[in-house]
């Protein structure tokens, strides 16, 4: 068996997809016998445009350490907005997808493009292709590919190859309708992937393969999930056969994952654990040593955790573990702030390497976080993002505005959160708050004011529409009436709060990637000598 998973765009260019690499990594150990490769047409297609003009040729070169200085913020300034502009064209070109995957024909920039595509995926012959949809700005590219490849292969006699969907965005779809919409996709996987693709590279009968969606005459059937598999079973990608140097980055940075699901669980607006089959966290020694390998073997010294959040206790014996074994590198870590991260805790974790830190803050306003079900305290907060900012931790604060029930007071509150947090906060995210079916909002939108209106639509096809679990919505006022959601509003009086007292944050506007090279080029790193470890690293 052959098999070829593949990330298409739009993504940045500065992101290694790390679902593609574990899947592939998992598969290697588990059915050596399969030839299995990882294609990431993201980066390639980045360099394709890139590689059209001197400007873009230019602006790669800077941007991957070979030419001015990176960290000159105004020469990052320039050659940032040259990565604007090459992902204005990507958008541009990929416009007429949804034209195509209603029945259109191919127009000549997206036809060259998806000819580019499939030319790499096909390379290789593969008999099983997997397409990894991480964001929903990537369903669209990812279905008009999956329909190019197949009127490819029946038009070279090899219609048995199979084409089958993945990845964390499928949780956020219906299978049932991407199967009756389009009829050149095989399957579906929903969940965590990694069973459902061993049992495909054997060659299983669809209806052996749990959580699979896939047609049998007259009907779309969907097996029953999968059984959870733990952790210790699933390796971590050694990242062999991805090309680190050829990212946007001037040094490698490498996504991993600590933990899957969230050990909280109760938010009542998040819809990020549909894709997992619960909470699992992996040895504190093994993982540790993993980083170990990759840092020898790769030269990877920055790390980017991608967990929903890392509980502080396990973080606390991470850092613990990473300073007894010596090691020399830089992570960025996503936090939910609660009591745990001491100030001690704080500096534990910087002497580990820790140089920024993604707060899910959400709101200012206690009584709202307490209608999400957040679990966290407005004191509390403040303190840990000061403990943080103490410890030469960067701070991420990331802000939902426009959340049910929301109103002036509540605006206000978190106005004077962002007001205290000025002086130890690095960058703000505002994001208008989403509803998503299945969340605990969905189920009852009339307790909070909320009246659904309907769900996001991305095409119509001959045979049916395709849908998103985003859910469009009103707020319900006082006296019973129906008003906009108040998100954007809000983000816009923020915003101009912002301009009126002339407020910028000093990251504000680098990728997930840079921003970590950043704080950890800022924050010259402690010895990493030090005491017993607090905890039981066995763990």
């Amino acid at each position: 068996m052959k098999a070829s998973l593949v990330f298409a765009p739009p993504a940045n260019p500065t992101y290694t997809p790390l679902g593609i690499a574990t899947l592939a990594e998992y598969i290697r150990h588990k059915e050596p016998q399969v030839q299995i490769e990882t294609l990431d047409l993201n980066i390639s297609t980045w360099h394709l445009l890139a590689d059209r003009s001197e400007w873009g040729r230019a602006c790669r070169h800077f941007m991957q350490g070979k030419t001015g200085d990176f960290f000159d913020r105004p020469q990052y300034a320039a050659h940032q907005q040259a990565v604007m502009e090459i992902g204005h064209g990507l958008e541009k070109c990929l416009s007429s997808t949804r034209q195509y995957l209603e029945g259109g024909d191919l127009t000549g920039d997206l036809k060259e493009m998806l000819d580019y595509w499939a030319t790499l995926v096909l390379q290789q012959d593969p008999e099983l292709i997997g397409l990894s949809i991480m964001y929903p700005r990537q369903v669209l590219t990812s279905l008009a590919l999956a329909k190019y490849l197949k009127s490819i292969l029946h038009e070279s006699g090899r219609a048995e190859r199979r084409i089958v969907l993945g990845g964390a965005t499928i949780s956020a779809l219906n299978p049932q309708e991407i199967l009756q919409a389009c009829s050149f996709v095989d399957a579906v996987v929903g969940g965590e992937g990694e069973r459902a693709l061993q049992m495909l590279c054997r060659g299983e009968a669809f209806e052996k393969i749990g959580g699979l969606s896939f047609r049998r005459p007259g009907r779309i059937v969907t097996n029953r999930k999968q059984e959870t598999l733990s952790l210790m079973d699933i390796p971590l990608p050694s990242f062999d056969g991805v090309d680190l140097a050829a990212y946007l980055n001037p040094e490698p940075v490498a996504s991993v994952i600590f933990s899957r699901g969230c050990m909280w669980r109760q938010c009542r607006f998040c819809a990020h654990n549909f894709s997992y089959s619960g909470y699992r966290r992996r040895a504190i020694v093994p993982f540790v040593d993993h980083l170990a390998k990759v840092n020898a073997s790769k030269g990877v010294r920055h790390f980017y955790f991608a967990d929903q959040y890392v509980d502080a206790d396990d973080m606390k014996c991470l850092a613990d573990e990473i300073i007894r074994k010596g090691l020399d590198i830089a992570f960025h870590l996503m936090g939910r702030p609660t009591a745990s991260y001491t100030a001690e805790v704080c500096r534990r974790l910087y002497e580990a390497g820790c140089r920024w830190i993604s707060w899910g803050v959400e709101s200012g306003s206690q009584r709202l976080l307490d209608v999400c079900s957040k679990g966290t305290r407005v004191e509390t907060i403040e303190r840990v993002v000061r403990n943080a900012h103490e410890a030469g931790i960067a701070n991420l604060v990331m802000m939902i505005f426009g959340l049910p029930t929301s109103c002036d007071s509540d605006l206000d509150a978190t106005f004077d959160l962002l007001d205290a947090l000025a002086d130890v906060t690095d960058d703000i995210t505002s994001s208008s708050f989403q509803l998503w079916g299945k969340t605990a909002f969905a189920a009852n939108p009339a307790a909070f004011g909320l009246k659904i209106t309907g769900r996001e639509h991305f095409f119509d096809s001959p045979s049916g529409p395709v849908h998103s679990l985003r859910l469009f919505y009103r707020e319900t006022v006082g006296d019973g009436t129906l008003r906009l959601p108040s998100g954007p509003l809000e983000i816009a009086r923020w915003q101009r709060r912002q301009r009126l007292v002339g407020r910028r944050q000093e990251l504000e506007g680098l990728s997930c990637e840079h921003t970590l090279l950043y704080t950890a080029r800022r924050s010259a790193k402690r010895s990493p000598a030090g005491p017993v470890p607090l905890c039981d690293a066995s763990m």
